[in-house]
């Protein structure tokens, strides 16, 4: 299976809207513009040391991240969204 033009000719371009990372640059992940996750990257080696277990619950903690930058971008009337600061420190708090 390669990459030819009309290979994936069905399937509608995904737009980013937000994305996060963790402090130390393991993992990336990016949502689109329907809050879902339409990303991710492992941006280190040090990936390949966790469990399974570990593996998955950091992917989980820095897609929540994203998806809070997300819901941040959008308009808040009633202030259940998180804001723009509050997105920045836990996106901090991703010690990974």
């Amino acid at each position: 299976m390669g990459d030819s033009p009309g290979e994936h000719a069905g399937v509608p371009p995904v737009r980013v809207v937000a994305s996060a990372v963790s402090a130390k640059r393991t993992i990336a992940v990016d949502v689109g513009d329907n809050g879902q996750v339409v990303g991710l990257r492992f941006l280190s080696d040090v990936v390949r040391q966790w469990d399974t277990y570990t593996l998955s619950q950091r992917i989980i903690a820095v897609a929540d991240v994203a998806h809070d930058r997300h819901l941040a971008s959008q308009p808040n009337h009633d202030g259940y969204y998180p804001d723009h600061a509050e997105v920045s420190a836990a996106e901090r708090k991703l010690k990974f």
